[in-house]
């Protein structure tokens, strides 16, 4: 049996053990998701992650991706939140050739509060260091799956000078016109985060476009500006 499944299972137990079904509720009901939660907190759910790796080490590709798989497949909120700490806790195999891991579990998120930390933590370095995967943006924003296209916009995030803002525009001027909040909210995020590096690039395209980009969008670029 893999040491994986028995890191998981010490992950959850311990989990369970601290759970709390007020906290569980609250945290459901603030976070709109259907998945249940423990109502466990950050600062435990970090000291479960450090005894469990305490326990069994995580020392090459093959374990890294069961160890995020088997945790994101989990039925509990935190056990996603976790499937994302130890996916940024790895470095060594944070890599392209954990790109299509990344991938596996983007295509079943359901909510902002995990979607956005593993674009923008996991997806997004690997893909400003192997553009092969814009391919992958560009097959993202085309798709119905609301998520994928928040991706394919928050993917350059963070990219600053090697931002590929060609792309970027591009993805920006095609989904402008998308009915979805998350989408919209994501093209107002990445151009605000892109005005940190180039801010009259930014205000350029801005006004260039008024007539194009909704307000939504406006607003949440214009909000670093505004000091909000």
């Amino acid at each position: 049996m893999s040491l994986v499944i028995p890191m998981v299972i010490y992950i959850q137990q311990h989990l369970a053990k601290v759970a709390d079904k007020a906290v569980a509720a609250n945290m459901q009901q603030t976070l709109r998701v259907n998945q249940p939660c423990y109502g466990v907190n950050a600062e435990q759910r970090s000291e479960i992650f450090k005894d469990a790796r305490a326990h069994t080490k995580i020392d090459n590709a093959e374990n890294y991706r069961r160890l995020l798989l088997w945790l994101w497949s989990g039925v509990y909120r935190e056990e996603r939140y976790l499937a994302l700490d130890a996916g940024e806790y790895y470095h060594a195999f944070r890599n392209e050739h954990a790109f299509h891991t990344y991938q596996e579990m983007l295509e079943t998120v359901d909510g902002v509060d995990i979607a956005d930390r593993l674009v923008e933590q996991l997806i997004s370095p690997v893909v400003l260091g192997h553009r092969e995967f814009e391919s992958k943006l560009i097959e993202w924003r085309e798709s119905d799956n609301k998520w994928l296209k928040r991706a394919s916009l928050l993917a350059h995030c963070h990219h600053q000078q090697h931002t590929n803002v060609d792309l970027l525009c591009e993805t920006v001027l095609l989904l402008a016109d998308d009915s979805d909040y998350e989408v919209q909210q994501a093209i107002g995020l990445v151009l605000r985060n892109y005005s940190e590096t180039d801010f009259p690039f930014v205000d350029h395209f801005l006004i260039s476009n008024i007539g194009i980009l909704t307000p939504q969008a406006r607003r949440e670029a214009r909000k670093l500006t505004l000091g909000l």
